[in-house]
């Protein structure tokens, strides 16, 4: 009787749960023997598969599983149901992040190896006395020693040669006696002037005379002569380029020398004086120019020593200087006695210029003209000029 009614209750549970969902079964994704009963209730044939609401089938997936007989045994068709993500659990649950591991550092020194570090070496700290604060050291600066005129003993073919340290300038025309007399308010005691050449540019010198010469050595000015005679086949210059050497440069500068020697002396100018070459820039690279150019110039000088006067060479220290320089460190013969180099917008620096060899053209024998075309007033009295710093030798006057 026991064994009748629990038979009878568990049926009725079957009947009265019904079928059981998808999110109520647990066991859903399995298969094999262990997903159904292994005893039947009355009625079932196995044969024959069970209708889809039969309350036999515990589990929503086995709704549309179809049992097929294999034999003795019999099983039932998987049914695979898309696998679900599980949500995320409450941030209060959640594991905390992982520390980190603690790694040796390969940076510091084993310990029988200790790291030896070098001492600095400690300079002694000067005690300055207070309320007086160390001066920097002011740049060397290139500068001539006070205005003077010397007679120096070097002789130019038996005639001593006057020396003249100090600031010059010159200009193309030559200013009158009154302008010098004005121009003695300012720190120039040097001037230059053009004397001759057919290349002159201010031909027509309204002041420049035997008696202009004497009143200015009586102001205790000291006068450099400029002769611009033949210039380069490559000068720069268009306004020069007609007055370029011919086709005999040796003997078209052994003429021009001789002319410049004559007007000198027209000009009171004695013996032992020195001439300035004027050769404007001309393009060095070209070399049968520069054949031409170092031929008439060395012949200018030649005759201008020959005739007792110091021949002197004034050009831009990007050509005529940089050429004569080449020339003296090939050995060439007959050069300039004195070097006038021309480079502006620079410092005045008599031994400064990187194409001339420290070591040359010295003692008193160089000049730089260090600014071109500025105008300057002094005593009242205005004028373009060009800025020069001497160490060399100038005109004797009678």
């Amino acid at each position: 009787m026991i064994a009748v009614l629990t038979a009878l209750a568990s049926l009725c549970g079957v009947l009265v749960a019904g079928p059981v969902s998808v999110a109520e079964d647990r066991t859903y994704g399995r298969t094999g023997d262990d997903f159904l009963p292994h005893t039947l209730p009355t009625g079932v044939d196995p044969a024959h598969p069970l209708s889809v609401d039969s309350p036999l089938l515990r589990t929503s997936p086995a709704r549309t599983a179809r049992l097929a007989p294999m034999g003795a045994e019999w099983r039932a068709a998987p049914v695979r149901v898309p696998y679900k993500t599980p949500p995320e659990p409450p941030a209060a649950h959640r594991p905390a992040t992982e520390p980190k591991t603690e790694r040796p550092r390969t940076d510091q020194p084993k310990p029988h190896q200790p790291r030896l570090q070098q001492p600095k070496p400690q300079q002694p700290k000067v005690q300055q006395p207070p309320g007086n604060k160390p001066k920097a050291p002011k740049p060397k600066v290139d500068r001539p020693v006070a205005d003077t005129s010397t007679v120096d003993g070097t002789k130019a073919g038996g005639a001593k040669r006057k020396i003249f340290q100090g600031w010059a300038f010159d200009r193309c025309q030559a200013p009158s006696v009154s302008t010098m007399r004005a121009w003695l308010a300012s720190p120039y005691r040097g001037v230059g002037v053009y004397f001759g050449g057919r290349g002159r540019h201010c031909k027509n010198q309204r002041h420049l005379n035997k008696s202009w010469l004497r009143a200015t050595k009586q102001m205790g000015w000291n006068v450099l002569p400029i002769y611009v005679g033949s210039q380069s086949p490559c000068v720069i210059a268009n306004i020069k380029r007609k007055f370029t050497i011919g086709g005999n440069a040796w003997a078209q500068g052994r003429q021009e020398a001789r002319d410049a020697v004559n007007q000198a002396r027209r000009l009171g100018m004695a013996p032992g004086s020195a001439l300035y070459l004027d050769m404007e820039a001309y393009r060095l690279g070209q070399r049968r120019c520069a054949r031409t150019t170092l031929a008439f110039v060395r012949s200018w000088n030649r005759e201008v020593r020959q005739r007792n006067y110091v021949p002197g060479f004034y050009s831009s220290a990007n050509s005529g200087v940089r050429h004569m320089e080449r020339a003296r460190k090939a050995g060439e013969r007959d050069l300039p006695e004195v070097m006038w180099f021309a480079r502006w917008n620079v410092p005045p620096s008599l031994y400064g210029e990187k194409w001339l060899d420290r070591r040359a053209w010295h003692p008193n024998r160089r000049i730089h003209q260090y600014a071109g075309d500025v105008t300057e007033r002094h005593g009242g009295r205005r004028l373009a000029i060009d800025r020069n710093r001497v160490d060399a030798p100038v005109a004797i006057i009678r």
